[in-house]
């Protein structure tokens, strides 16, 4: 059996339980599926619709994925959602670097190589949760990966141009019409940043590299392609969804998005801050293997080049666009991840690398040991709001104590790439022990077993289900829908007079709002996930104040 796939089986295995036992989010997930279902329901296929209002802000790619889903099995899985949706793309993202790096890296080195890039908590976190982000971050690799080959195979291009029939010929021909093909698939899974971040990157790394040939991959041939599709895509919305949809899609989803940002707003330093969080815990080490390689000239190789060329590019063209939040981030994480793989073998040896690794390791023991006196060290607030697991914390936490010790006994051996892939282990391993908690996880995050229960005290009562702002209300439906019910907004003037119904809200807004601080005086409210409540406004607040005093 091959290591990539043995590692694959490893992380798959170590995030089944996650997958199979984690609810849906409100936020994002379960707003996709209410599309998803409105989409089968009336039958659109290009243009989707968010409670009846245009939902122009993803492409179609990943909804038609689910929406085939859900017609094959008659539900919404989120097992099969994450794993097809999620960890598939993310695996395929993996391969692809594997296999461009797999001159360069072998044994303990490409393995390394792979558990750090799965293991990065963006890169990690994007492989589980369903988006998008994923699927169009397959794609960009693939351009890429596709480019690189391109540019080396420098006798193809001159054989294609004088059109004689060889091997290396034919590769790039092939490859000429496989570019814009990708890059037209990350632009239908996620939008401009799908066509803007490869092209651009591209073009970066040809004037890098004193090469002004850029018509010989970015020549008609792929703008024919690629306008040819767009088109046959937009003329489809225009026809389904007419001339606004068509406007809403290509102009204020991305140039009023990308300009002044109406959604995610945030400043031009965002990334620079936060790859350290996105991209750990390797962030630091791949950053210090980056620095090292250009001071000593190990830049030189034209897959290197490119691959820090593309990491630095997609950073710097995000953070001059408007709308930002850390998984826009995603595209740039294989590329620094194996430019510093890339560069270990040279640094190995190397004080500050091993301090880097040796630092990570003591991190991860000291965690390790603090989790055993969790109840004395924990303020009490604070430990009120951590899950009940199955086990202490120390016995989910013993995997990442343990590999440090290993990762150190390694780094004294000189065997610097087997004490990272020791200590990128131990964090799925770390995962697939809490996730056996995940019933009591899902009630801190989600809001399934909440929403079920009002609905079933609204059906009983007969009572309306109501929000009050809170933005992410509507995406509840999935789970009203079920009882036959579906919750509507109410203002302050309403939530003034409200004497019946079950509201929904979120606790933090109480702190800020004396309009609902006044509405809940004397009435019980119950916590959901996410900061998620909702109170009964059935019962009168004399009862509910008798009912508070015989419960203390």
């Amino acid at each position: 059996m091959k290591r990539r796939t043995v590692i694959f089986f490893f992380i798959f295995a170590m995030l089944l339980p996650l997958m199979i036992q984690r609810e849906f989010t409100p936020a994002n997930e379960l707003r996709y599926l209410n599309i998803v279902d409105d989409a089968l329901e009336n039958g659109n296929f290009l243009t989707f619709y968010d409670h009846g209002e245009a939902y122009a802000d993803k492409p179609p790619l990943y909804f038609w994925f689910a929406m085939l889903l859900k017609k094959i099995f008659g539900c919404h899985s989120m097992f099969l959602l994450s794993f097809l949706l999620s960890l598939v793309p993310a695996f395929v993202t993996s391969w692809i670097m594997d296999r461009w790096t797999e001159e360069k890296l072998q044994g303990d080195e490409s393995t390394a190589a792979l558990l750090m890039l799965h293991s990065s908590v963006m890169f990690l976190a994007a492989s589980i949760v369903l988006r998008m982000d994923m699927l169009m971050c397959m794609f960009i690799v693939l351009a890429m990966y596709t480019f690189g080959k391109m540019h080396a195979n420098k006798k193809g291009a001159r054989e294609a141009r004088e059109g004689e029939r060889t091997h290396e010929a034919a590769l790039f021909k092939r490859d000429r019409i496989l570019l814009p093909i990708y890059l037209f698939l990350a632009i239908f899974s996620k939008g401009a940043v799908g066509f803007l971040a490869p092209v651009i990157c591209i073009i970066v790394f040809l004037i890098c590299d004193r090469e002004l040939r850029i018509g010989r991959y970015l020549g008609w041939r792929f703008w024919s392609i690629l306008i040819l599709l767009c088109a046959l895509w937009w003329t489809g919305v225009y026809l389904e969804g007419g001339k606004s949809y068509l406007n809403n899609l290509l102009f204020h989803q991305t140039v009023d998005r990308g300009v002044n940002s109406f959604h995610h707003k945030a400043p031009f330093w965002y990334y620079l801050a936060g790859y350290w969080w996105i991209a750990a815990v390797w962030s630091l080490l791949c950053i210090v293997l980056i620095i090292k390689g250009w001071r000593n000239r190990f830049l030189g190789g034209i897959r290197i080049r490119l691959m820090i060329v593309t990491a630095l590019t997609i950073l710097v063209m995000l953070s001059l666009v408007s709308s930002k939040i850390a998984i826009y981030l995603l595209p740039a994480i294989p590329f620094f991840i194996y430019s510093g793989a890339l560069l270990l073998p040279y640094f190995k040896d190397d004080k500050l690398v091993k301090g880097i690794i040796a630092a990570i390791a003591w991190l991860f023991l000291i965690i390790g040991i603090a989790s055993i006196f969790t109840r004395f060290i924990v303020p009490g607030k604070i430990a009120e709001t951590m899950p009940d697991l199955w086990a202490p914390y120390w016995v989910i936490l013993l995997p990442m104590a343990l590999a440090a010790l290993a990762a150190m006994k390694a780094l004294k051996e000189k065997r610097t790439a087997l004490a990272i892939s020791v200590l990128s282990a131990s964090i799925f391993m770390t995962i697939f022990l809490g996730s056996f908690s995940m019933h009591s996880i899902n009630r801190m995050m989600g809001t399934r077993e909440g929403c079920l229960e009002a609905a079933n005290t609204a059906a009983q009562k007969q009572q309306p289900l109501l929000y009050y702002s809170f933005s992410a209300a509507p995406n509840m439906d999935y789970y009203f829908k079920q009882k036959g019910l579906q919750i509507k907004e109410i203002d302050s003037a309403t939530l003034s007079g409200l004497d019946s119904g079950i509201l929904f809200f979120k606790e933090r807004r109480i702190r800020r709002d004396s309009t609902l601080r006044k509405a809940l005086d004397g009435r019980e409210y119950t916590k959901l996930g996410g900061n998620v409540c909702y109170a009964d406004f059935s019962v009168d607040r004399g009862r509910a104040a008798e009912e508070k005093l015989d419960a203390q």
